[in-house]
């Protein structure tokens, strides 16, 4: 390996995954790795910042690297705009001897800024948690939601929640009871349990109640595309709380464009039937919608964002040329 070409090691620390890639200044991807566990800060600032920090350990060591063998580290993670959370963040990165050679940044930002540099797109990123982000014409980035994971509608974790709520207490005849029963399966099945209440009580008790929350929007997903009338009204009311984010948006950074340009980030936003549902949410105040998907993991982006802020010229065609994938 040569050890004259510049590194990056980058994270996209979500609250549901986080996505770690390396990648020199050739456009080479050197590693990279999907953990099926969250880092939002804001929510576990001690242990969330810890796994942040084991993260990194572990990469390097799978890597066959050491701290020294990257020029910088750049980590987008949820959660970051909370002070206290990020200066322990900080402390921890300083305690790595790292602190000067890394780049802390939203988890969201990164993409938007490095597919959208002007007044034509919104970011739209929904998975675990929802945020709209836009370019105002004056070149200030606004943002809608965000404002953290109970109070955000419209999310995975929004989703989740809305289920089981429907589950606990809205069994009766409005309700066709074998869609009521399909979904009720799926959740026990989810939650590994046999009884419902004592699986709601396993996951609060957890630190990881929000992923598995959140991870029941799949149910969801699943079930409404089958027909699920149940399901489908989650969804119908899941997508019209992210139209009215966009709509209000687009106020904000008074987008004037009749077509409406998407640009789709989350795994709520990836699938298909959720992106129609938030279409028709949308019918009546544009005249059309295009989506645009990024075509390489969110992993990239906050590494590719302090890869232009250095000077350093690798881009997203490098990374697409040599082989760089989704995770």
């Amino acid at each position: 390996m040569n050890n004259n070409i510049k590194k990056i090691l980058s994270i996209d620390s979500g609250a549901s995954n986080i996505r770690i890639v390396i990648f020199d200044e050739l456009g080479n991807t050197i590693f990279s790795d999907k953990i099926n566990e969250g880092a939002n800060i804001a929510i576990d600032r001690e242990n969330c910042t810890k796994q942040i920090i084991k993260v990194l350990s572990e990469t390097l060591n799978k890597a066959s690297l050491s701290y020294d063998d990257i020029n910088h580290f750049s980590i987008g993670v949820a959660g970051i705009s909370d002070e206290s959370a990020r200066e322990l963040l900080f402390k921890r990165l300083e305690e790595c001897k790292i602190s000067n050679r890394t780049h802390l940044t939203t988890d969201v930002n990164p993409i938007f800024e490095m597919n959208c540099s002007d007044n034509s797109a919104i970011l739209v990123s929904v998975g675990t948690g929802a945020i709209c982000l836009g370019r105002s014409i004056d070149d200030k980035i606004e943002k809608v939601g965000g404002a953290g994971l109970d109070i955000d509608p419209g999310s995975g974790f929004w989703m989740g929640k809305e289920l089981l709520i429907k589950l606990s207490f809205n069994k009766n005849e409005e309700h066709n009871e074998s869609e009521f029963d399909d979904l009720l399966n799926m959740t026990l099945n989810s939650f590994n349990t046999k009884e419902l209440n004592l699986g709601i009580d396993q996951v609060m008790q957890s630190n990881d109640r929000y992923r598995k929350i959140a991870s029941l929007s799949s149910v969801i997903l699943e079930l409404g595309e089958n027909g699920n009338e149940i399901a489908i009204s989650i969804i119908q009311q899941s997508s019209q709380h992210i139209a009215d984010m966009i709509i209000f948006l687009c106020d904000q950074i008074s987008y004037i464009n009749d077509e409406l340009i998407l640009i789709a980030n989350g795994s709520i936003m990836n699938n298909e039937f959720f992106r129609k549902s938030l279409s028709d949410a949308l019918i009546f105040d544009f005249s059309s919608i295009k989506w645009l998907f990024p075509n390489i993991s969110s992993a990239y982006y906050p590494g590719l964002l302090s890869a232009k802020m250095l000077g350093m010229k690798v881009n997203i065609n490098d990374l697409i040329k040599n082989g760089a994938q989704q995770l």
